[in-house]
């Protein structure tokens, strides 16, 4: 048996028990806020999450067929077909740096999708899926570069520290050419014949992976820009500057203390602050989610690293 958590709009927890034998779904298309997480564990039995609207569904890790890789210490352990398309199976605990364990430790395999990237994770057990709101998580990427940050969490009545791992840092470790493709097409933009942008542009982005990116675009487009860890750093920042002079606001949505959805939230409220462009740079740009970031004054909402698409819409927005 699997045992669930739902969280419901009224933070109460509805335990489900789930036969081994179904396929357990997860119900993201719908998903329109940023702050519930699966959670899981790993084989030595400690929490990590990843947010719902990057997963598709859980499946039971025994029942995928897997061409394994030829390099069995790797990270990525091989390839299986999951609902007529080829997907490539992560271990979590071997990118991790922790032993693989026997085959019969791991149970499921979590389907994710980062904005139109598919892998699939295999994982010791799935706890739930439980609400982490932005202001009560702690940024732990100093520390250790694959953990973003720690929430504490509430498992069987006990208080746990659970780890929300780096999405963007996973991505480059066991996809690395999804990420070196973007930043070799970076090299590709020609200034030459582009219009000078003189208005600032501020960025909220906590992955010191995507910051580094961006920075190198920013360069080869010579443009004044400042780059904050969260949404409220920006937002604290942006009390003080004069509004007329900030020619774009490009936001990620997951990011501890404030999130994209609560930056995106206190400007169109603002009568000053709702003048100002805003892009949303993401990783869960489901329907749901975009729907919402456009319904709240986002002009785009644009997928990680597609950094010749995030140059176009500097140069759409930030001349105003």
């Amino acid at each position: 048996m699997i045992h669930q958590d739902i969280t419901t709009n009224s933070d109460e927890m509805i335990s489900i028990e789930i036969e081994n034998d179904e396929l357990i779904k997860l119900v993201t298309s719908s998903a329109d806020v940023t702050s519930q997480y699966v959670v899981f564990q790993n084989s030595d039995d400690e929490y990590f999450s990843i947010n719902v609207a990057k997963v598709e569904e859980l499946i039971e890790y025994k029942k995928l067929d897997i061409a394994l890789s030829t390099d069995h210490n790797a990270a990525m352990k091989g390839t299986s077909k999951i609902r007529d398309n080829f997907v490539n199976i992560v271990c979590f605990d071997t990118w991790l740096g922790v032993k693989r364990k026997s085959d019969d430790t791991y149970k499921l395999a979590i389907l994710c999708n980062y904005a139109g990237i598919r892998l699939a994770i295999i994982v010791k057990s799935v706890y739930g899926v439980l609400n982490m709101e932005p202001s009560d998580m702690y940024d732990d990427s100093d520390k250790d570069k694959k953990i973003a940050y720690l929430c504490e969490i509430t498992v069987d009545s006990k208080k746990v520290l659970c780890k929300v791992f780096d999405s963007d840092q996973f991505l480059a470790d066991v996809a690395p050419n999804k990420f070196s493709n973007e930043i070799i097409k970076s090299d590709m933009i020609n200034t030459s014949n582009q219009d000078t942008i003189t208005k600032e542009i501020l960025i909220a982005e906590d992955s010191m992976i995507i910051q580094d990116a961006i920075k190198k675009l920013m360069h080869k487009m010579n443009l004044s820009y400042q780059i904050f860890n969260n949404a409220k750093e920006l937002l604290d920042s942006l009390k003080k500057k004069d509004i007329d002079s900030i020619g774009l606001i490009i936001t990620d949505l997951e990011m501890p203390i404030m999130g994209g959805l609560e930056l995106l939230e206190e400007c169109f409220k603002d009568v000053n602050y709702n003048k100002i462009p805003i892009v949303v740079n993401t990783n869960m740009s489901n329907v749901s989610i975009t729907h919402t970031a456009e319904k709240l004054g986002a002009k785009k909402v644009i997928k990680k690293l597609d950094l010749l698409t995030l140059r176009e819409v500097i140069l759409e927005f930030s001349k105003r």
